[in-house]
């Protein structure tokens, strides 16, 4: 389409706006944990909690690029009709630029998850950076695994109850850590919150 963005502009733009997004949690944080002095640093602050819902988005794409767009076309019209005005456009999107994937995914990690991280560490958003990070790994190998199966299998009643479970587990797991996110409180999924842990104190 002609009045498409180069593939190039975008990564860009997706870089600037990660990078100021990153910056401006910095300085606000700062900003509200030197307002006072008997504030404690562990405190979850509105900022920890909407800075670690954020990251969920990739998952969720990532999630519905691989199980959604088989299975959501036989639920009901009315939730179809929802995802098309909602979520559609996004996964699009997100489907027809597969490298912002994997540049969210570095741009995240460079600034959240790594031990010499510009970003001084708070632990509330960086839990949850990894854990969305993980889980946008486990999704992206699930999806790979289902992809590679025969269409026959795909397309047949089995398949599809796959497909299904594979996108409630990922739809259920990141409804559930942004609903934690929001309450200030750490997810707690089997397996997945664990692993996110030892990762934390490893680089302690």
């Amino acid at each position: 389409m002609p009045n498409q963005l180069p593939l190039w502009i975008i990564i860009i733009i997706s870089i600037l706006v990660l990078a100021v997004g990153g910056i401006l949690i910095y300085y606000i944080s700062l900003f509200i944990f030197d307002s006072s002095k008997n504030i404690d640093k562990q405190d979850i602050t509105v900022i920890d909690r909407l800075g670690s819902i954020l990251p969920y988005w990739l998952p969720l794409l990532e999630g519905l690029q691989n199980f959604g767009q088989q299975i959501l076309p036989d639920y009901p019209f009315s939730l179809m009709s929802v995802y098309k005005k909602t979520l559609m456009p996004l996964v699009i999107f997100y489907v027809t630029h597969p490298a912002l994937a994997f540049i969210v995914f570095f741009v995240l990690y460079y600034l959240f998850v790594r031990a010499k991280s510009p970003i001084p560490d708070r632990p509330f958003i960086r839990f949850n950076v990894l854990q969305s990070i993980l889980l946008f790994l486990i999704n992206s190998l699930l999806g790979a695994i289902f992809r590679a199966l025969p269409i026959e299998f795909r397309m047949s009643l089995y398949g599809l109850m796959l497909c299904n479970t594979l996108f409630w587990f990922v739809l259920s797991t990141i409804i559930y850590s942004v609903f934690k996110s929001i309450e200030g409180k750490y997810a707690k999924i089997p397996v997945i919150s664990q692993a996110v842990r030892i990762q934390i104190d490893n680089q302690l």
